[in-house]
């Protein structure tokens, strides 16, 4: 079954498939939901729902109150629909940030790079050119372990703005089931699913950066010159 989905103040209409979260159907259709943990802890994704029914999943008592589902608020990261339905979204307008559509990739590991003695590069071989811009990341799915990892896209965009490989470098954390496994068991040819881009940590450089090579950088501590 697939509900409608209306997000002000965009006034956009989206299809949300049943069991779907809306976070995870707006990122799909590239509008973007402010968001961090993902998993219903944090209270960053949280919207007004003024028509329709959802079911608020697995959202923390602490990030969405009592009160405040009594009031129409539901956690974008976990809620599903179960009518159509319309919620208002805290959407800044930010000219800098390209609508791109999350998708889901299957990557091979072309190389792997020992960088530092506890950081290593993953040179990802996509089975699909990704769009992203300078700043965004990917969530890879990772065997044995519940949840996504994300990881920042290390290298620039190549030509148009997109690219069939991508670098991810990860830093082993003590005790960390993700970056231990990626360490230890990761293998060039062995494949990994990760999904993306997700993220504002936008490079919009102007004049062009000379390190990035994108049009200077509100985030980024490399100033262009």
């Amino acid at each position: 079954m697939t509900y409608q989905l209306t997000i002000e103040p965009l006034g956009a209409t989206i299809d949300v498939e049943e069991g779907q979260t809306l976070l995870d159907a707006a990122l799909r259709q590239g509008i973007y939901i402010p968001h961090a943990c993902g998993h219903g802890l944090c209270g960053t994704c949280k919207v007004q729902v003024s028509d329709g029914e959802v079911d608020h999943g697995a959202a923390n008592p602490f990030a969405l109150l009592e009160m405040e589902r009594d009031d129409g608020k539901t956690l974008a990261c976990c809620a599903t629909l179960q009518s159509d339905a319309t919620i208002e979204a805290d959407i800044d307008d930010e000219p800098d940030a390209q609508i791109i559509p999350m998708r889901d990739f299957e990557a091979t590991v072309a190389r792997i790079e020992q960088l530092t003695p506890t950081i290593k590069a993953l040179h990802l071989r996509l089975n699909q050119p990704i769009r992203y811009q300078a700043g965004q990341y990917v969530q890879v799915q990772i065997p044995g372990v519940e949840g996504g990892r994300a990881f920042s896209i290390a290298n620039a965009p190549q030509a148009g703005g997109q690219s069939s490989e991508i670098e991810l470098n990860v830093r082993r954390v003590p005790g960390g089931a993700g970056t231990t496994w990626l360490h230890e068991s990761l293998n060039v040819g062995d494949r990994l699913q990760l999904t993306g881009p997700y993220g504002r940590f936008l490079c919009a450089a102007r004049p062009p950066c000379r390190w990035c090579s994108w049009p200077a950088a509100r985030a980024c501590r490399v100033r262009a010159p």
